[in-house]
């Protein structure tokens, strides 16, 4: 599959370059020179400079002087550099040409994505954040998503694994749901999609709409917000233009954890008595060696990326068309993602632009290294990399791998050599659009749109593997998985726009249509008779025909229809008002409530504007907003309102045969509804000493509604002992700052700096109802594993999601226990783990943090720039797992160095168990450089064919200023109300530098 996708980059990329000979033309030219400055009068470097409907331009020196060919009089100059407004200037019979550009920290004309539209930015009355392309993030990206982190205040973008192939964790404004999906909903070009379905190179801007009264319009998928991902279209009138970006970036895994090595158990053997026991299972199993089992399965990750754009038109048409392949390695052997992502845009316009029709075709294919049964990374290789023997060697003189009788304890080299995998995902999107303006005021929209998606699982194991020569002696296995996934989608939009005196009205109608369809099937089977088969020929494993192998099939559905409208006022530039309103039904719902409505409303007052601020010279934009909406969160899964009957797990005899019993699975309800979200939200926009300060401040109140939830119901009457139903409150407080600055900006020389802070508290108000109870009013949470086992979060009515319950430890006994404090304030020695009971429990601490804070810096100096992308969490508590694991001297596996460190400043820890106890709950407070990019950019006037070039060289996850003792404490969140948690085994977070280049044709 890698090679496939590699010979399906060279290929296109080789037809991109022919596509741009063909088009290549050569002109008589005129000499235009002249001079470009700031309204202080200082000298631009690096102004862009392009003729108009060419490829053909320039960039300015340090002195900000230019020279560019044009091809007559009627040339058209256009001049574009960050932080001013653009200017163009017909060249007519001058040679000379000296341009002054004003600064434009914030425009109040740059058009922002909305809901089913675009607006100005002056006319804006919701919370919304917008960044460009100028504005991302420069380096080796994974996907769209670390663009914009820490560059949008309230949305949490975190990643915290080194896994090639794993996504990030992203949420809005807290947390809106227990059961639903906190994740936001993410739009490409309108039609639903990820951070992953486009190349982050083929990207023009994501907006984002953070409140309810911007993302009601979206109804039940805008509870957790709205980003909405613009692609870079065709250019009308352009000739075309031709863009190569390349990166190769080396990753290294960043911090490694300190376990003891052979030397340390040598060095400790005199003074104190290992529990594990190494010292003679070494020599039982061919002698003491030094082995580092970390080293043995991890590598040096190279990366790289290629990306081709081509965008041009004619003048009534355009069309843009991209590549980009991307082979990454990780850091683990067996690790890898390769993709190949294809996109092509046409658009036309007919009838003097009364007509206009485009179409979009996107495709991707993505191949991981899976080291697991359907995963990409199996944490069990790094668990038993860290806790293995140091003194074992790998394989014995006959070349087998050593292993031994240790429970849960597997050589990690054996289980990467011994295992072949595959992640395969497939993905084509179709899309339509076209639009009548018979009226310039009127414009309809149709759009249709399908997505298929194909993914496979492909996974085996060699008769080498451990699982085949111990535990489960399967003698080689193989499983194999499909998924076949569509959507299909159909929006209608007609809108209206009038201006007339000092009034602007906008007026827009609309219907929207969706079907999903999901089916898939999986199998696996066991002891093959040799393994060269990998997992291509299921059939030959004996464990089919012996009954034991297994394999399902699935299929489901679901449909979701809108209506929806909005209508905004505008009165002479000083007030507006937005009001909006979708009624939507959805197959998920139960039958009682097929359909909910979403209305909203918002309002804006901008004050610099008013008639008593003409002559406050210093403010260049104050507007207060308001608004209010209500969106919702929508059940995960279809048929839950149903009552559901399954064929597993139940068997009867009758007749003298087995039987294949059916079992209830779901109760039914058809009171099944939505998650309901109000919020209510006042901002404030500014722009202060010609937009050189400027920025918004929001704060927002969030109460979410009829929270789903698994209840415990009597049986009988009902058939199953849960049911699936709408109960619950949560709310969410928060304040979110943005603030842009230029501090320092001359003639060579130019800093600008954006500060993003975010806080938010959340409170869960109720779990019960009349109809619905929790026992006890608090449900308990189990966030560790085997061989601890105990609850670690629990979810209370008045009290925030996150917060860590369990053993509070205050000190260590003279004996080596651990001196626990009891709710009542009296202290307790631990003898076991089943001191870990409700009544001895208490809240310890809250995995979530209440403030994040991002901070961009860009400096440019002539051709240079650099940019460093800093963020910040604070106030929240980690649990370290791999200290409450590995950091006691008496478990039956390796242990990290800290272990030999005295408890509280006393003595060594003599606790036999290992558990949780608060003294493993961590400050999490961190401050990271994200990344930081130089780049030059080479004076190309001399060259008539190549518009720019830019070199840089940039490194990500740089540094981090923190107390907490673990890896990261940036860490991935899988289970939302699980959060804080630092699992042991997950993969380790990387540092990557990269070098990349940027060439305009």
């Amino acid at each position: 599959m890698r090679k496939i996708l590699t010979k399906h980059f060279i290929i296109t990329s080789m037809g991109f370059m022919l596509m741009l000979w063909g088009t290549s033309e050569l002109c008589a030219q005129t000499i235009i020179k002249g001079r470009v400055t700031s309204d202080q009068k200082e000298a631009l470097p690096g102004v862009n400079i392009l003729v108009k409907g060419t490829a053909s331009g320039t960039t300015s020196d340090s002195n900000g002087e230019f020279s560019v060919s044009v091809p007559n009089a009627d040339a058209v100059l256009v001049f574009s550099f960050i932080g001013y407004l653009s200017e163009e200037i017909t060249v007519g019979a001058n040679t000379t040409i000296d341009v002054v550009m004003m600064p434009d920290l914030i425009s109040l004309n740059e058009v922002v994505v909305v809901g089913y539209g675009t607006q100005k930015a002056s006319e804006v009355t919701t919370a919304i954040a917008s960044v460009k392309e100028k504005d991302f993030t420069a380096g080796a990206m994974r996907d769209a998503s670390e663009l914009i982190k820490g560059k949008v205040a309230g949305l949490t973008i975190t990643n915290g694994s080194g896994d090639p192939a794993a996504g990030p964790t992203i949420s809005l404004r807290g947390i809106a749901t227990l059961e639903g999906s906190a994740a936001p909903l993410i739009l490409v070009d309108g039609v639903p999609g990820d951070f992953n379905t486009i190349s982050p190179s083929d990207i023009a801007s994501i907006d984002v709409l953070k409140d309810a009264s911007a993302a009601a319009i979206y109804g039940t998928r805008g509870a957790n917000g709205v980003v909405l991902i613009t692609t870079k279209q065709g250019d009308k009138g352009k000739t075309a233009r031709l863009t190569y970006n390349h990166y190769s970036a080396w990753s290294r895994q960043y911090r490694k954890p300190d376990f003891f090595t052979a030397k340390d158990y040598e060095r400790y053997a005199s003074e104190f008595t290992f529990k594990n026991n190494f010292i003679t299972e070494a020599t039982d199993n061919g002698g003491i060696t030094d082995t580092n089992w970390l080293d043995e399965i991890t590598q040096k990750a190279y990366m790289q990326s290629h990306n081709i754009s081509l965008r041009g038109g004619g003048q009534s048409s355009g069309y843009a068309a991209n590549v980009n392949f991307v082979n990454q390695d990780g850091v683990f052997k067996g690790s890898y993602n390769e993709e190949l992502r294809l996109s092509l845009d046409i658009n036309q316009s007919l009838f003097d632009d009364k007509v206009r029709i485009s179409a979009n075709v996107l495709r991707g294919m993505q191949d991981i290294g899976a080291l697991g049964d359907g995963v990409s990374f199996n944490n069990l290789i790094y668990r038993n990399a860290l806790m293995r023997n140091p003194m074992l060697g790998i394989k014995k003189d006959d070349g087998s791998y050593i292993e031994t009788d240790r429970l849960q304890y597997i050589n990690p080299v054996g289980m990467v050599n011994e295992t072949d995998g595959v992640l395969t995902n497939n993905w084509t999107r179709l899309t339509g659009n076209i639009a009548l303006i018979p009226l310039n005021a009127w414009e309809t929209n149709l759009m249709v749109a399908t997505e298929i998606r194909n993914n496979f699982r492909g996974y085996s194991e060699t008769k080498k593997h451990y699982n085949s020569l111990k535990g489960p002696r399967r003698n080689g296995f193989a499983s194999r998985a499909n998924d076949d996934l569509r959507t299909d989608y159909l929006e209608l939009t007609s809108k209206y726009t009038k201006d007339f005196s000092n009034h602007s009205l906008t007026i827009l109608g609309g219907y929207s249509y969706q079907y999903n369809v999901n089916q898939g099937d999986w199998a696996n089977n066991f002891d093959f008779p040799t393994s060269e088969y990998s997992y291509n020929n299921l059939g030959s494993g004996n464990a089919m025909r012996l009954g034991t192998a297994r394999m399902s099939s699935y299929k489901n559905d679901n449909r979701l229809v809108g209506f929806f409208g909005r209508v905004n006022y505008g009165f002479d530039d000083r007030f507006n008002i937005m009001a909006s309103v979708r009624r939507e039904g959805s197959s998920k719902f139960g039958a009682n409530y097929k359909w909910g409505t979403f209305p909203a409303i918002s309002t804006g007052w901008t004050i610099s504007n008013e008639s008593f601020l003409e002559s406050a010279g210093a403010i260049n934009l104050l507007k207060l907003r308001a608004g209010w909406g209500i969106t919702g969160v929508i059940p995960r899964n279809s048929y839950q309102s149903k009552p559901l009957l399954t064929y597993e797990g139940v068997y009867f005899y009758d007749d003298g045969k087995w039987v294949n019993g059916l079992v209830a699975q779901a109760n039914e309800n058809p009171n099944l509804k939505w998650e309901e979200s109000s919020e209510f939200n006042v901002g404030v926009d500014f722009g202060f000493l010609e937009n050189r300060v400027a920025g918004s401040i929001d704060t927002y109140v969030k109460k979410t509604e009829n929270l789903l939830w698994l209840y415990s119901v009597p049986q009988p009457p009902n058939l199953h002992d849960e049911t699936l139903a709408n109960v619950g409150e949560l709310e969410n407080r928060g304040v979110e700052v943005l603030v842009k600055t230029i501090p320092v900006r001359t003639g060579d020389f130019e800093w600008s700096s954006t500060l993003t802070y975010s806080y938010n508290k959340n409170k869960l108000i109720s779990l019960s109802n009349d109809l619905y109870e929790i026992k006890g009013d608090y449900i308990n949470l189990w966030g560790i594993s085997e061989p601890i086992s105990m609850v670690s979060h629990r979810l209370q009515p008045g009290q925030p999601m996150g917060n860590f319950w369990g053993l509070k430890s205050v000190d260590i006994s003279e004996d080596g226990l651990w001196v626990i404090e009891l709710p009542d304030g009296t202290r307790q020695n631990m003898t076991n783990n089943s001191m870990a009971s409700d009544v001895n429990s208490q809240i310890l601490g809250n995995g979530i943090p209440k403030m994040r804070v991002g901070w961009t810096n860009t400096f440019r100096y002539k051709n240079f720039d650099l940019s460093i992308v800093m963020s910040g969490a604070f106030k929240y508590q980690i649990m370290n797992q791999q200290r409450m694991f590995y950091e006691n001297p008496n478990i039956n596996y390796n242990v990290l160095r800290s272990s030999m460190d005295n408890v509280y400043g006393k003595r060594r820890l003599s606790y036999l168990n290992q558990a949780f106890v608060s003294y493993y709950l961590e400050d999490g407070d961190y401050v990271k450089i994200e990344n930081a990019t130089l780049g030059y950019n080479l004076d190309m006037s001399a060259l008539k064919y190549v518009r720019s070039v830019r070199f840089y060289l940039s490194g990500s996850n740089l540094a981090t200023i923190t107390g907490y003792k673990g890896i990261d404490p940036e860490i991935p969140v899988g289970d939302i109300r699980l959060q804080g948690i630092d699992n042991r085994d997950k993969y380790p977070i990387v540092r990557t530098f990269t070098v990349g280049v940027d060439i305009n044709f």
